[in-house]
């Protein structure tokens, strides 16, 4: 599977912009030696300490609460750079080292230094084996990371945006139009509902949001700040943070709560210096299309919400909603990844065909309007970026993976033919827990996750598909449904391998799956999958 990802979504399938202006020299800003200490333990330990020292970080910068841990393969900065080692293609895990972009500037005049992060892709490459070589050339450093960048705007056909702005002398003391004003900043502020009232207000319609709910107040102000720039497409707003890595954190944050932004596919900040001191950064979101351009997708994504919401089954309990909204999907769309927008839920919505981002994105709107709490997981499959769901189901957080789910999907990962038989819809990741997900996925916990063990509302323990063990009473019942309900197949899950090994050797190496069969059928066919213990029995 290869795609390209939202960039605002850590550990996704894009690489991150770098900008030419943050080279290796910044090693001796301010946070130069934290990062510079994660990527030589991203180096040296394997990462098996950097998690807890990003986490410390968060903390110490009062952003994630006390308690949360980020797990393996977080990123931790956008639209950075570093010369130590550079970032893999996203949505995938990556440790993506960075340096502090603090401009090492001996000017005493104020300057405005933009820095863009925006789509891209770069490719691999590894850490270079300096042994041997006499001495370290910034230059060199430099001179490669221009080349990196040029290239990826060449492959991307997006250049990243960047201006230096010295504060002049009649501008000094202007405090109603100088953007270095806080009056200035503030009346920018007010103007898109960012008084101190209105934050407060904001904040209460965010309560229940999984990324929300894992900030610290700091933190929450941070992004309600961000989310009502991005809401009002506006530009240039100061924010409350000084610190460009948790302007990021929280950004990614934002975006995996709110699927709705289709319309923006990176931002850019602002860094305003007097001096050469750090005063403000403001945020400026890469906004991809016109408000009338926004105005006409809008209305086409409601007319196909309100057409799929109108079939969910009156009375039905939240399990079944998910599983109504995951068949719908799967249904209604076809797995592309030359799919226009499949970065984003217009893939879905208006076109019908999409890649995991757009389906993972789609599945959460589709949740969210029903009032079921929903977010963006990302992690790796096979060494390859994916996106899919953590979904709040009566209580109880279980995985929710709807790209999986579609044969078209499976279709395409064998080149056009399915390697083996395949039910149209595949409910194996509908409602599964943390170890059935991890025998294929490996989660990069973006946000800290929990460890999802409820089977109550799995999809097979639901279906009466499960086996704890070999009942073969039960067995026969479930063949008997699934003729009576037309099915093509009866779909046994197992918890345990013993179980499974049973049912194998019983049914399909002693043949003994003919007893439950119907019909004058000498032969059978059946698909296993022996990591999820499923054995599939086709009846047609």
């Amino acid at each position: 599977m290869t795609e390209t990802r939202d960039f605002l979504l850590v550990n996704s399938e894009r690489t991150k912009v770098m900008m030419k202006d943050r080279c290796f020299k910044n090693l001796i800003g301010k946070a130069s030696v934290f990062f510079a200490f994660l990527c030589m333990s991203t180096i040296l330990a394997g990462c098996s300490k950097v998690n807890d020292s990003l986490s410390e970080f968060l903390q110490a910068n009062n952003l994630m609460n006390d308690g949360d841990r980020i797990g393996q393969g977080k990123n931790v900065k956008e639209g950075a750079e570093t010369a130590i080692s550079q970032p893999s293609e996203n949505s995938g895990d990556k440790e993506n080292d960075i340096v502090d972009s603090a401009k090492a500037d001996s000017d005493t005049s104020a300057s405005d230094d933009k820095t863009s992060t925006e789509n891209g892709t770069e490719p691999d490459s590894e850490a270079s084996d300096n042994s041997g070589s006499p001495a370290f050339d910034p230059d060199k450093v430099n001179k490669a990371i221009d080349d990196l960048i040029e290239q990826i705007e060449i492959e991307t056909g997006r250049t990243g945006r960047h201006k230096d702005v010295e504060e002049t002398e009649e501008e000094t003391g202007k405090e109603s139009t100088t953007y270095f004003s806080d009056s200035y900043q503030e009346t920018q502020r007010e103007s898109i509902g960012l008084s101190p009232v209105d934050i407060d207000e904001i904040k209460k319609t965010q309560e229940g949001n999984y990324a929300y709910e894992h900030l610290t107040n700091d933190g929450k102000t941070l992004y309600v700040e961000i989310y009502q720039i991005i809401k009002n497409r506006a530009e240039d707003i100061v924010v409350s943070t000084l610190d460009e890595d948790t302007l990021d954190v929280v950004c990614q944050f934002v975006l995996a709560d709110h699927p709705e932004f289709f319309y923006m596919d990176g931002y850019t900040y602002t860094r305003y210096t007097i001096a050469g001191v750090l005063k403000k950064i403001s945020f400026t979101g890469n906004y991809i299309y016109s408000a009338e351009e926004i105005a006409a997708r809008q209305e086409k994504i409601d007319a196909y919400v309100d057409t799929c919401l109108a079939g969910v089954p009156n009375d039905s309990d939240t399990y079944s909603k998910v599983k109504y909204i995951y068949d719908y999907l799967i249904t209604n769309t076809e797995y592309d990844a030359q799919a226009p927008d499949n970065q984003n839920i217009c893939s879905v919505f208006i076109f019908g065909s999409s890649v995991c981002q757009g389906y993972a994105k789609a599945t959460q709107y589709l949740l969210n309007k029903l009032g079921i709490p929903t977010t963006l997981i990302t992690g790796k499959v096979a060494g390859v970026g994916h996106a899919w769901n953590l979904v709040l189901v009566d209580g109880e957080y279980t995985y929710v993976d709807t790209t999986w789910g579609d044969s078209s999907y499976q279709k395409f990962e064998a080149g056009g033919e399915s390697a083996q038989k395949m039910p149209l819809i595949n409910y194996t990741y509908l409602c599964c827990t943390t170890q059935d997900i991890s025998k294929t996925h490996t989660i990069s916990e973006t946000l800290p996750v929990p460890d999802c063990t409820s089977m109550r509302n799995n999809y097979y323990v639901r279906e009466g598909e499960y086996f704890t063990e070999n009942d073969y009473n039960a067995l026969g019942e479930l063949f008997t449904r699934r003729y009576a309900d037309g099915s093509n197949n009866v779909t046994i899950k197992c918890s345990t391998r013993a179980v499974y090994d049973e049912f194998i050797n019983n049914l399909i190496t002693n043949q003994k799956v003919f007893g439950y069969m119907e019909g004058s059928n000498n032969t059978v066919s059946y698909t296993t999958f022996d990591e999820q213990y499923i054995l599939i029995i086709w009846l047609y």
